[in-house]
Formats: structure tokens, sequence, C-alpha cells
């Protein structure tokens, strides 16, 4: 008899991967979807596992044996709680298991290969171990049942405490910002009463509409482009925008637009938190023509001192010109000086006061590749060479292209004439996802740091054919953009002039 039972453990530990699969078949027949119905390689790996411990047990019958089954029962039910199968799933394959057994017992005896006596003395050890996993397999769901009621409970809590805290949130914003949410395509799904005191329409009139309803026509469409697509892209804006009002007046606010994201990670819907900063925006303006006259003053004495001189010179051959024969000569000095004053009135009025600009998508990288070609024959003759290190992509920023080519043709000039006796001039761009880097660096004789600290004043130069005025007027030019101009420099050792500008990915 203990011959037969070990020829059925072993005959079962041999077909275990095939009796695997017969648990898959009758889920099939019963049109039950249970813990093995499903074909995953880790599943149908387990219950392998399951069958050819049973026939090791069946050979055996050693407690050492049983204790291994057990302890792969209870790997199992953590398994099947992971993969989130119900008790009555993982209880179906205890009782499927059974009856394939007794199927192959069936099979076995129908061919002469078993008695009787056999089947029911392997149903005698087999029914028991069976118990034992269900109970192992029961005793793991209680205890999960337990934690996962405790969990709730807990979580219920949590939940009530963040709903409040989330309503007392949404009360604090509707009271104190200019709050709305936009759906994907950018269309008003909530506007709070501040909102509607700003735009002075009505939340019937906005709900629904998209927020191009409040443009006011100051933005080129690049700024909202770019404001889309880091949206888009999941991250958040913010930044200053223009708005006009139902009744046609402008208002500025300080906006922070949050896309929330779905599972995917991909934005459904975007709030916007608006202050409204028109008044700051005014006293700001205020301040700047303060500034402005003030150094129109500076500017005033120093025109004065600078359009003096030629005057002076005009005044005395044309004077001449009365007294003496020369007066090719005289003509040719007299419109030189003119043409010297011409020049200093229009760089000052640049500053003075500037023509309106459109800012459109402007291309660094094309941009600076322009002008490296266009010096380069310059700085042959001046014994300077000018090397890259620019990045292959396209760099793109808002900006006006040609006051962006007259700062950088100001600044790769005045590179190449700080090096009288010949060196190199490179420029660099940096690039991260918040900024753009560009660098002018010469080996040149460089700047003391009494001369550092008068960089960008008007009329202060150190070449001598030079007025000062360019360097003002691409610093304003970079003011205007947003940007940034820093120097670092030492003599006999070279400059180097840094541009930074925000930009978008």
């Amino acid at each position: 008899m203990n011959d037969q039972l070990e020829y059925i453990g072993k005959k079962i530990q041999e077909k275990s991967t095939e009796l695997a699969w017969r648990t898959c078949e009758f889920s099939k027949a019963d049109h039950v979807y249970s813990l093995n119905y499903t074909r995953s390689e880790s599943i149908h790996s387990m219950q392998t596992r399951t069958f050819y411990l049973l026939g090791s047990y069946l050979v055996s019958c050693d407690e050492d044996t049983k204790k291994t089954l057990l302890s792969f029962a209870d790997i199992f039910a953590q398994k099947a709680i992971i993969r989130l199968s119900t008790l009555d799933q993982v209880m179906r394959f205890v009782y499927l298991s059974r009856t394939i057994i007794f199927d192959f017992l069936e099979e076995e005896l129908k061919q002469g290969l078993i008695q009787t006596d056999t089947v029911f003395q392997t149903m005698k050890i087999i029914d028991p171990i069976c118990l034992s996993i269900s109970n192992t397999f029961i005793n793991h769901y209680n205890d999960k049942l337990s934690s996962t009621k405790f969990a709730l409970d807990e979580s219920n809590e949590d939940l009530r405490i963040t709903l409040k805290e989330l309503t007392e949130l949404k009360n604090a914003l509707n009271e104190a910002t200019i709050f709305s949410i936009c759906d994907l395509h950018h269309q008003f799904t909530y506007v709070n009463d501040k909102f509607c005191t700003a735009s002075q329409y009505s939340k019937e009139e906005l709900l629904g509409q998209p927020h191009s309803i409040l443009d006011s026509a100051f933005h080129p469409p690049f700024f909202f482009e770019q404001i889309d697509k880091i949206l888009l892209n999941g991250h958040v804006w913010k930044g200053e925008v223009l708005k006009q009002a139902k009744d046609g007046s402008h208002y500025w606010v300080d906006t922070t637009i949050v896309p929330l994201l779905d599972q995917s990670g991909t934005p459904y819907q975007f709030i916007s938190i608006q202050y409204d900063i028109t008044e700051k925006k005014r006293a700001e303006e205020m301040l700047q023509k303060t500034e402005k006259l003030s150094m129109v003053g500076e500017l005033a004495a120093g025109i004065a001192h600078e359009i003096r001189n030629p005057l002076t010179t005009i005044k005395g051959f044309v004077q001449l010109m009365g007294e003496s024969k020369q007066e090719d000569y005289f003509t040719e000095t007299i419109l030189g000086e003119i043409e010297r004053i011409n020049f200093i009135v229009n760089e000052f009025m640049v500053f003075a006061k500037p023509h309106d600009v459109l800012f459109s998508e402007c291309n660094l990288s094309v941009l600076l590749q322009d002008l490296i070609s266009f010096l380069k024959p310059e700085a042959l003759l001046k014994n300077v060479t000018i090397s890259q290190h620019l990045p292959k992509e396209h760099v793109t920023i808002s900006g006006e292209k040609h006051q962006l080519k007259q700062v950088f043709l100001n600044l790769i000039k005045n590179a190449i004439e700080a090096l009288p006796n010949g060196g190199n001039v490179t420029l660099t761009m940096e690039t991260t996802r918040e900024e753009v880097i560009i660098s002018i660096i010469d080996n040149g004789i460089g700047l003391s740091s009494d001369q550092l600290q008068r960089i960008g004043e008007p009329f202060f130069t150190t070449k001598a054919s030079g007025n000062g005025l360019g360097l003002m007027v691409s610093y304003k030019i970079i003011q205007n953009h947003s940007g940034h101009i820093t120097v670092k420099s030492e003599p006999n050792k070279g400059t180097t002039f840094s541009v930074k500008f925000s930009r978008v990915t």
C-alpha cells in the first residue's frame, strides 16, 4: 500500500504542471473568473508548486514536508492578497486542486495501475492537508480584513480632516484671490466672485467661455503658446498678465496656474490663482519715469559736453571758411562733426524714448551664427580668432530680433577691439530648463575694478573713439527682455560678458 502511495505521489510531482493547467480549464468551463483563470506566469508557477508539494507529502507523509507545504500556502495567500484576489477565489483553487487529484486517481484506477483502497487512502491524506491549507488562507484573509478595517477607519478620519481642510482652503482662496478653474480647452468651469468683480463679467457670462475673452492684445500669441507648453508638460506657470475687463479697461494680475494631472500624468484641468497688481504696476511705472527724469538730467550734462565739442569745431571752421580757400577740407570736417552729433543723438533717443517693439519667437542659435559670420572678416583683419561653443539644437526665447542683434553685435565688437595685438574671442551658450546664458569671452587687456563699476554709464568708455552709449543702450534692451548682464574682468587677463534670459523648454 505504501508503495502505491509513493507511486501516486511521484506521479503527481511529475504531472504537477499539467495538473496546474487543469485548474484553469475548470474555471473556463464554469465561466467563473478565479485566481487561476488568469494565466499569469507567476500564479501558474505557484499552482504547479502546490501540486508538487502535495505529491511530496504523499511520498513521505512526514511533518517536515507538511510544514513546508503549509509555509508555501502562507506565501501563496500573501501573493493572492497582493493581486487583490478574493477569499472565494483562493478557496475555489483548493477545492479544484482536490477535485483534480481525485479525477487523476480515477484515471489511474481505470487503467489498473492502483487499487481502490489506494484511492481512499490517498484522499484520507489529501483531505486534511487541504483543510489545513484552507485554514491558512482563511487566517490570512481574516488578518487582512482586520487590518483593512482599521486602515479604513483611519482613512475615513483622515479623509474627513482633509475634506475639512480643503473646504477651508477653498474658502480662503475665494476670499483672498481672483480664483478660477479651466478645463483642458482653457474654458472656464469655475470662477469666484472676485474674478467677476475684476473682469466685470457675471459668472453666467464667463462659464464655458475661453480665457481669451479677457485678452488685452498686449501679449503676443507666442506668449500664451509658451504658457500652454509649460502647463501641458505638467509644470506650474507663474507670471504677470495684462487683462481686459468687459468695459474695455485694463488690469494687471500676478498669476499662478497649476495643472491638475490624472493617473497617467496628463493634465485634465487648470487652477488659476491671481492677485490684482494694477496699482503696483502704476507705481512701478511712476518710479521708472522718476528714474528716467533723473537719468535725463545726467544725460543732458553729458550730451551738452559731447555736442559742445563738435559745435565749437563747426563754428571755428565756418569762420575760417570766409578767410581761407581750403573750403573742401573745411566742408569735409564740418560734415564729419555733424555726423558725430547725429550719431550721439540717435543713440540717446533709443534710450530716452524707445519705440514700441513686437516680441516674437527668436532663435538665439541662428542669430549668433549670423553675427559670427558677419564679424569674422573684421576679426581676421585684426588678427582675432572667433570660436564658438553653441548647442546644435535651436534655442528660442521671446524677444525682438533686431534689438538682440544690436546687443550682441556691440558686445562682440567690443571684445574684438579689446585685443589690439590680436587674440581669441569665444562665444558659449549654456541652457537649463529655466534659462539660457550666453557668454562673450576675450583674452584682451581687461578692465580694472574701478572701470568695472562704471560699465554701462553714459559717456563712460575705455576706447579712444567711443562715447559709452553703446553699452548703455545694450543694458536697456536686455532689461526690456527681462534679462540680465554680468561682467567679469581682470587687467591683462581678459573680460567675460554674460547675458542671461529666461526660457521655455
